[in-house]
């Protein structure tokens, strides 16, 4: 399936929000989108939005093309919507992410998810994702009692294979 890549960290980010004291909405993978619209010479470490930054390597099996946020600044009590599209350098038959999520300094989680069993569970979808475009969906909640100040996020996933770098993005935001 085109969208299991991206999906599934898509998913584990639903994961954290959750373990963290979010309420995720919906997720939904859309029909993969032609390879003409990616946008050309963007490389890696780049900035993708006001708080989610693509920090991969050049040669990582996951080009995330842009991801955007509405609102742009996440507020508490107030849905937050994200689009992302991706590109699939290769096939992944199974992959790890681990995520990490920050209060301040306060480690809230580190955890390793197998990306694979969450789509399954998660999404009904199945590995192997083959190469190509794909798009993303996420709606997630942020509740009202989030506590106020900084949260940082870092997903860093591999291929389980040959522990291939899929992708690495930070996010901060401040409530």
């Amino acid at each position: 399936m085109h969208g299991c890549a991206a999906a599934a960290i898509g998913e584990h980010l639903r994961m954290v929000v959750q373990e963290v004291g979010g309420v995720f909405a919906n997720l939904e993978i859309h029909a993969p989108m032609p390879p003409s619209i990616l946008r050309e010479g963007e490389g890696k470490n780049h900035t993708l939005n006001n708080i989610i930054r693509d920090v991969s390597e050049e040669d990582d099996l996951l080009d995330i093309q842009y991801a955007d946020i509405e609102p742009e600044q996440p507020k508490r009590s107030t849905p937050v919507h994200i689009n992302a599209l991706a590109y699939v350098k290769d096939r992944i038959d199974s992959a790890t992410a681990n995520i990490k999520v920050k209060w301040g300094f306060i480690t809230l989680l580190n955890r390793n998810y197998d990306l694979c069993k969450e789509l399954k569970d998660n999404l009904n979808k199945t590995c192997p994702v083959e190469e190509g475009p794909i798009e993303l969906s996420i709606d997630i909640d942020v509740p009202g009692f989030v506590p106020p100040g900084w949260f940082h996020l870092e997903a860093t996933a591999w291929r389980d294979s040959d522990e291939k770098q899929l992708g690495r993005l930070l996010a901060d935001v401040h409530f």
